[in-house]
């Protein structure tokens, strides 16, 4: 078994949650009885952008990098750093997006970073 996709999943799940304390240690207390103000809508759109663009372009990665052991053509080397990116943006999103720092979040944030981790590495893997 290959041990490098398990530590990419462990280390994207590090920068997730890692960011969604960051971030919630930065934030104003919310005064109590209050609930946690809303994330502003529009961020929603953009957090659905982010991961439609980081899935298209990783299934795409590992499509051609599986099938260039036998074409011989590799995707270009900036695919795979744009695909870097993307996922990191995945993964800082739910910070930036403002959401909570509560077990339940911290919880879905954790298996989200595990996901996208662990498929990123795997697409980078996968070229020859």
């Amino acid at each position: 078994m290959n041990p490098v996709p398990l530590i990419g999943a462990l280390a994207a799940t590090a920068l997730a949650v890692g960011s969604l304390a960051v971030a919630h240690r930065l934030r104003p207390e919310v005064p109590a009885g209050e609930p946690h103000p809303e994330p502003h809508p529009t961020l929603g759109a953009i957090g659905s952008g982010l991961l439609s663009g980081f899935t298209l372009l990783t299934g795409f990665l590992i499509a051609t990098g599986w099938a260039a052991r036998s074409t011989g053509i590799v995707p270009p080397d900036g695919l795979y750093l744009a695909d870097v990116a993307a996922g990191g943006a995945v993964l800082l999103y739910p910070a930036l997006a403002g959401l909570p720092f509560t077990p339940r979040y911290v919880t879905a944030v954790c298996l989200f970073g595990l996901l996208v981790g662990y498929v990123m590495v795997t697409a980078v893997q996968l070229r020859p």
